[in-house]
């Protein structure tokens, strides 16, 4: 006989209790599965942001060359980022200060909204103002006061920050080891907007200063208490170049790397700062041994180098610490291959894997759909460019402005070409825009010329050409419609100036080992 079970009372409130849980989570996994990525932001910052102040001494080696901080705040209805760098450079037979102090502010979901930046070295001064709406980003630079450069981009997708790039990941639950994401991401100043790799590495516990006291004889600062954080090893491969980010669960930087640059150590703000600076006199001999010479290659007139014959260069550490080969291979691409410590330039591309026709880098300094770079581009260019036709262009393009290497010059295509002469950055980014009108893809690069222990910092173009089978490199500085294989590329953005890539190259020691015949 079938009997029909009837629960108690009480087994049929447990039941309903069940049903009712696992209701309930059901409908909350539906709900994150539908979560987009700017609600999740907005809720986890409004949670666990909180103002502050994190402090780094910056390293050439083991020698301390600056410092720097990086400030959270919470404002009304915005974040804002701060970065507060300050590095000593040579200058005769001391040393001068070079200081970027750079704000982005970001909406409720961590959206970029606007950036500022301020250079300052021996009385120059430089300011950006930037502002990000959709897809569009409008920069104006001025310098001592008077706007020098005005120039717009549009994206296809909304960029996000460097500066917020940390907190994204802790927040959105992108540390996660192993994942790699391409986000578009603006970068370097001058500013840049190109595809950036992000890629999760291991975790470690990051230990760090985090108080001091006065104490000795001398009266120095020392530690009086570690603390200690568990952080992701971060790789970016962004327009400003490769670099290593340890950043903890809250998004806070413990610790900055580059290939052959300065090393952002966290630890107490006296540490990084008051004693450095206190000390600063007595540390000067040092300082200037744990950096190269710096030269901007086009004020070289000494250099003559037009040779395209194959070249390598050994890459090590001027402090004799082991370079990061992980690192360092992100160095290659276009004429250049890695193969551990030894870079190798080729006259003709090498593709590296994952690069492509569509690595332009977005730049609102390439302002190649301006009325004055349109007609110009009409004068000089009557027929379809190729790899044959580039030397007969750059001839006509030489005519157009001539290199001034004075620190208030232009330098972005538009001023280059209404004052006939810019920085080799304004001249090589004038060459880009009249190619881009042109239909040709092509992009600014900066890099290095290594020279005895000096580096000679410059900028270039690179073209990318089916017929040469990548991005072939062309120098319209110095008129070389194949550039020299001396310069070795180190980012697709930025300014070639020395000091402002002091940063990258700080810790840089390049031997050329000898060209090994025409290709």
């Amino acid at each position: 006989m079938l009997e029909i079970y009837r629960p108690s009372l009480r087994a049929a409130g447990a039941i309903a209790v069940l049903m009712a849980w696992v209701a309930s989570l059901g409908w909350l996994g539906l709900r994150r599965l539908h979560t987009t990525e700017e609600s999740r932001l907005t809720s986890e910052a409004s949670l666990r942001l909180a103002p502050g102040t994190v402090w780094y001494g910056l390293y050439s080696g083991s020698t301390q060359i600056g410092n720097a901080g990086i400030t959270l705040d919470t404002l009304s209805t915005q974040y804002r980022i701060s970065e507060n760098v300050v590095l000593e450079t040579a200058n005769g037979a001391g040393l001068a200060r070079a200081s970027r102090l750079s704000n982005t502010y970001l909406g409720t979901a961590m959206n970029v909204v606007r950036l500022e930046s301020r250079f300052s070295r021996e009385g120059h001064q430089s300011e950006w103002a930037v502002t990000v709406v959709d897809d569009t980003l409008t920069a104006r630079l001025s310098v001592g006061g008077t706007i020098r450069t005005h120039g717009r981009v549009r994206f296809g997708d909304a960029p996000t920050a460097s500066a917020a790039t940390p907190y994204r990941l802790a927040l959105g639950g992108g540390l996660a080891p192993g994942r790699t994401r391409v986000v578009r991401m603006i970068d370097s100043w001058p500013l840049a907007a190109g595809m950036a790799q992000i890629t999760v590495g291991r975790d470690s516990l990051v230990r760090f200063a985090d108080s001091s006291r006065v104490g000795g004889v001398a009266g120095h600062w020392l530690a009086v208490h570690s603390d200690s954080v568990r952080a992701y090893a971060v790789t970016i491969n962004a327009a400003g170049g490769p670099r290593r980010l340890w950043i903890d669960h809250h998004g806070a930087v413990s610790g900055i790397e580059t290939p052959l640059g300065i090393t952002w150590v966290r630890t107490d703000f006296d540490l990084s700062t008051t004693e450095f600076r206190k000390t600063l006199a007595e540390r000067t001999p040092a300082i200037r041994s744990a950096v190269p010479g710096l030269a901007q290659f086009a004020a070289t007139s000494s250099v003559r180098d037009t040779s395209t014959a194959e070249r390598q260069f050994l890459v090590e550490h001027r402090d004799g610490s082991p370079v990061d080969l992980a690192l360092l291979a992100l160095l290659a691409g276009g004429r250049q291959t890695v193969r551990g410590d030894t870079l190798t330039i080729h006259r003709v591309p090498e593709i590296a894997p994952g690069e492509s026709i569509r690595d332009t880098t977005p730049d609102p300094m390439i302002q190649y759909d301006a009325g004055a770079i349109t007609k110009m581009q009409r004068t000089i260019v009557t027929e379809a460019l190729n790899r044959e036709r580039l030397p007969a262009m750059l001839s006509a393009f030489r005519a157009l402005a001539h290199v001034d290497t004075a620190s208030g010059a232009a330098e972005d295509a538009l001023g280059t070409l209404g004052a006939h002469a810019g920085r080799s950055d304004g001249i090589a980014r004038l060459f880009v825009a009249l190619l881009r009108a042109s239909g040709v893809p092509s992009r600014y690069v900066i890099g290095v010329y290594p020279r005895g222990d000096s580096l000679l910092t410059h900028a270039w173009v690179e073209v990318w050409s089916t017929q040469a089978g990548g991005w072939y490199a062309v120098d319209p500085v110095t008129g070389n419609a194949a550039a020299n294989t001396g310069l070795i590329r180190l980012a697709v953005g930025g300014s070639s100036h020395p000091d402002e890539m002091l940063a990258m190259i700080a810790n840089a020691r390049l031997t050329d080992l000898g060209r090994k015949g025409m290709r």
